[in-house]
């Protein structure tokens, strides 16, 4: 055992030598071969450094190629782009237009290029425009500058546009569609005034982008361009039911009026109501309801038994609109438009018609309006001339004088009636209605010239003398001569008001105001075209205070002392106060008109006897004041 740990130690001894040596060498080796990987690793590496800048220069080579390549690109598009970019650029800002507005194109309009300038949002297309040449080849013209405007955007439910442009010398407009691109040349009304021409034009656009070009073929000066955008409407006339297939009032014959328009809503002959107004209705607007033309109120009692009964002859009819029995809004609206009117006699017309409103916040208003019309716009932005708002449970007579602006070479009225929904009135316990009846536009003459006045005091009576003075009579009579006004009127009333300068007046009363009777002139011829006064003084007396139904009438022909239809005479005045305690002064326009047509003057008191009215009514002093007419001989 000693033996063997004596070997032990001296292997020890001498081993340690040897593992330090074979370390030694191992390290070595380990540094020769991480030389080497490191060697080979500092070799790949290179290699892999070297790829990548081939790689990232291939790259670089391939972007400028490719950079290169869109440059040109570009630049080739840039020297020829298309239409619709060409459109784009010029035409960069929208407008929208309104219903009911002109849309002006005016004040500064940004270009795609500061070297071009724009004129009033409309972009200056010239020469050296790129858009110049594709407009001139597409659209085959031949000339200088031109002039474009932004993109308009046509608002939905439009079914008329309207183009108007103040220019010395205008050739060609077209309208420019999109997507896809198509053109369409305007037809042009010139309207010369002072050397300038007012350029207008009615399109319908089916694209909802659109530019306008002006395309002059000589140079002009164009002041303003104005776009005014209408609705979709259906217009029918008074005695149609059915829509009508047409959209807008083209369709109809334009009937053009330049001095008196009237509608009764009478038969007039075959068939054909006395009426050329239109109703007015959309699909668009769920308020807008309709006129109805009716003889009367189903359901009532008292209230509007016929029309204004201004003649005996036919059935009686008016219009009406009601209330509706839903929900849909708090009111129904309804519209009624009138021809078109001339306004070349005169600036100034007579407007009236009879109407009342059935229930409190129903109404009746009337607007002058221009040829450009959007009807649901009117009322919005323009203020009515007539409103009426009171009921008053009869018809009511109502007249303005109407100044046109001098803007509108023609104009139209437009009638709006608005009536509450779901609503029941007390007066007749209807729901709300506005009625109408005998409307009438007349042109007003300037009064007759002091020189020109003729003698018309054949005509004026005071009854002072107890004589009629020329005119005829059916049941009306001087009040000294009715036998029953005594019992029928209170003491104390007579000696107030049939005294003095009235003490002898002319009376009508009783059952007599119910059976069309009458106080009448002779015929009479006008010697010029002018305008003059009638005057008279009236009281009432009726202790039920109705309103008694007297009318004064000009009866028109050769047979107006006779019977008349109803388009041949007009209303003058209407009786609109219930019992008086005084003498009322009146004064009625009358126009006179030479064109050889006799005509004459009617007090009367034409009603429906189941109104059964009651009272008297007293006249005096009638007198024509600054006319110029004569006794008609029947010579012409």
């Amino acid at each position: 055992m000693e033996a063997q740990r004596q070997g032990d130690s001296l292997v020890s001894k001498i081993l340690p030598n040897q593992d330090e040596e074979f370390s030694k060498k191992r390290t070595n080796a380990s540094l020769v071969v991480g030389l080497e990987v490191q060697e080979e690793l500092r070799s790949q590496s290179s290699c892999l450094a070297k790829r990548k800048r081939e790689i990232i220069f291939v790259f670089g080579l391939c972007t400028l190629f490719i950079v290169i390549l869109l440059s040109t690109t570009t630049a080739k598009s840039r020297s020829k782009p298309t239409l619709l970019q060409q459109l784009d650029c010029a035409g960069n800002r929208e407008i929208k237009p309104e219903f009911g507005r002109d849309t002006v194109f005016s004040g500064s309009f940004r270009d795609c290029d500061s070297k071009y300038f724009g004129l009033k949002k409309m972009r200056i297309i010239r020469r050296s425009d790129p858009l110049w040449d594709t407009l001139q080849s597409r659209l085959g013209l031949h000339t200088s500058d031109m002039a474009l405007s932004p993109l308009i955007v046509v608002p939905e439910n439009t079914c008329k546009i309207t183009l108007q442009t103040k220019a010395a010398i205008l050739d060609d407009v077209f309208i420019i569609s999109r997507d896809p691109f198509s053109y369409t040349a305007l037809t042009l009304s010139p309207k010369n005034d002072n050397q300038i021409s007012f350029i207008n034009a009615t399109f319908i656009s089916s694209n909802k982008s659109i530019n306008l070009l002006i395309a002059p073929k000589q140079s002009t000066t164009v002041e303003e361009v104005k776009i005014y955008v209408q609705r979709c409407y259906n217009y029918t006339r008074v005695e149609e039911t059915s829509r009508a297939s047409g959209q807008f009032p083209a369709q109809f014959p334009r009937i053009l009026h330049h001095e008196y328009n009237r509608c009764s809503f009478e038969l007039y002959e075959r068939g054909i109501v006395d009426c050329d107004w239109l109703k007015v209705t959309t699909m668009s607007d769920v308020t807008v309801g309709e006129f109805e033309r009716v003889k009367s109120l189903l359901g009532e009692e008292n209230c509007f038994k016929s029309g204004v009964r201004s003649n005996p002859v036919g059935a009686k009819y008016f219009i009406k609109v009601r209330g509706r029995s839903t929900k849909e809004g708090e009111f129904t609206y309804a519209y009624l438009l009138s021809p078109i009117l001339s306004a070349d006699v005169s600036r100034e017309f007579t407007f009236s018609l009879h109407a009342d409103v059935i229930c409190n916040q129903s109404e009746l208003t009337a607007y002058v309006v221009g040829p450009n019309l959007d009807v649901l716009s009117v009322p919005e932005r323009s203020r009515p001339f007539l409103n009426v708002s009171t009921e008053v449970g009869d018809w009511m007579h109502h007249q303005k004088v109407v100044t046109i602006p001098k803007e509108y070479p023609e104009f139209q009225i437009l009638l709006r009636a608005k009536v509450k929904n779901q609503g029941i009135c007390e007066s007749c316990g209807l729901p709300a209605h506005v009625v109408i009846d005998e409307i009438k536009i007349e042109a007003s003459y300037p009064k007759c010239p002091t020189s020109e006045i003729g003698n018309t005091s054949f005509l004026n009576s005071d009854f002072q003398h107890g004589t009629y003075n020329n005119w005829t009579h059916e049941k009306w009579q001087l009040s000294s001569r009715h036998r029953y006004l005594e019992q029928s009127i209170s003491s104390d009333w007579r000696k107030k008001m049939l005294s003095g300068d009235h003490i002898n007046p002319l009376a009508i009363g009783d059952l007599h105001l119910a059976l069309g009777h009458y106080f009448r002139s002779p015929l009479v011829i006008a010697n010029i075209n002018c305008s003059c006064v009638l005057k008279f003084v009236y009281t009432i007396y009726d202790e039920y205070d109705s309103l008694i139904p007297v009318h004064v009438v000009q009866r028109f022909g050769v047979n107006a002392t006779k019977q008349v239809k109803s388009h041949e005479q007009k209303t003058l005045w209407h009786n609109i106060l219930p019992t008086l305690s005084e003498w009322k002064n009146i004064q009625v326009p009358v126009k006179l008109v030479d064109n050889g047509v006799p005509f004459s003057f009617d007090f009367n008191t034409v009603s429906d006897p189941s109104l059964a009215p009651t009272g008297w009514m007293f006249f005096d002093d009638i007198k024509f004041e600054g006319c110029d007419f004569s006794l008609y001989t029947g010579e012409s």
